[in-house]
């Protein structure tokens, strides 16, 4: 669920005394010095050093897992992930302050993804923006929500390895922005409350009530049309004409102007008859929209109910694994 966290800790704030430049460096890939900066890399996550102030931000499931398409973090997860990068730079990033958060998922979808961005229309306090075909964003100043085709963007970052699993699905990926941490959750959140399951549930329901509360339309040019063959095509088409106007009132007028013979009245009376079949039928279809929806609940209950059937006890066993190997 966790994608990318901003990290930020100082010195001052540390139990035992440490000068992150000069821990830092030999524990990164550097791309930049000066007297009083270093920035590089650990794995994907960007670590940046400025005089007494350690800055890391990254995905974290791609630093854990070497991707952020396919699974997500448990909490447990999280708290390895989190011991693993405090073990690497020899920080405990457990006590660092958490600047930003995004969450997100990605799901297998029927269609391309950004056919289902015209039916996410609207939702309060929110700018909405379509940035070109494969994204959709909601803005405002302290959050983000994000919808975006997961293979284009693995395509431009040249992911070529993992688009090879991907090659026959749609990849939509749905997230949510922590912009503003501390003024969304009322106060300072570290890193030890990634991995608290309070704060972890409370996170998922933001995550979860900021797609829900988006107003949604439906788009039935979209869920009339069919792509099985030439004639169903043609006669999802002319499904599509007859739901905008009253196309037999057009035939019979085009009819008596003598623009069209009764053969090709007749011809045409058919073609409509079979057409207007998917017109009747056309409540019994589950509008594009709520395939998405419906994956967005699943994924909910499934998250939640992971956290909330766990015993004490469980717990307990658990976050023991997790720190048996934590160093600092």
């Amino acid at each position: 669920m966790y994608d990318t966290i901003k990290f930020v800790i100082k010195e001052s704030e540390l139990d035992n005394a440490i000068c992150f430049l000069e821990e830092i460096p030999c524990r990164i890939s550097i791309k930049s010095t000066s007297s009083n900066r270093v920035v590089g890399f650990l794995k994907n996550m960007k670590i940046e050093v400025r005089n007494t102030t350690l800055i890391v931000q990254g995905s974290l499931l791609k630093y854990f897992k070497g991707y952020n398409y396919a699974e997500c973090l448990s909490v447990w997860d999280v708290r390895k992930s989190i011991n693993k990068l405090s073990n690497e730079l020899n920080v405990p990033m457990r006590q660092a302050v958490i600047n930003r958060i995004d969450i997100g998922i990605c799901f297998s979808m029927v269609n391309v993804p950004w056919v289902y961005w015209d039916c996410l229309l609207h939702s309060d306090g929110y700018f909405r923006s379509n940035i070109k075909q494969e994204t959709l964003y909601f803005d405002k100043y302290d959050s983000q929500l994000c919808f975006y085709d997961k293979k284009t963007e693995m395509k431009k970052n040249r992911e070529v390895e993992n688009l090879e699993c991907l090659k026959k699905i749609n990849v939509l990926r749905y997230e949510f922005r922590f912009k503003k941490v501390t003024s969304i959750f009322g106060g300072v959140v570290r890193g030890a409350d990634l991995y608290s399951p309070v704060f972890y549930l409370r996170v998922l329901q933001k995550w979860y009530d900021g797609y829900m509360i988006i107003q949604k339309g439906f788009v039935s040019e979209v869920d009339l049309l069919r792509f099985g063959g030439k004639k169903e095509f043609q006669r999802s088409c002319v499904a599509l004409v007859m739901g905008q106007f009253n196309l037999y009132e057009v035939l019979d007028r085009e009819f008596a102007q003598g623009k069209i013979n009764s053969k090709n009245k007749y011809d045409i009376k058919e073609v409509m008859k079979e057409a207007e079949k998917l017109l009747l039928d056309k409540e019994n279809f589950i509008s594009i929209i709520d395939e998405l929806t419906n994956k967005v609940s699943v994924f909910y209950e499934e998250m939640k109910k992971s956290v909330e059937n766990v015993s004490p006890y469980r717990w307990d066993l658990l976050n023991r694994m997790a720190d048996r190997s934590l160093r600092v």
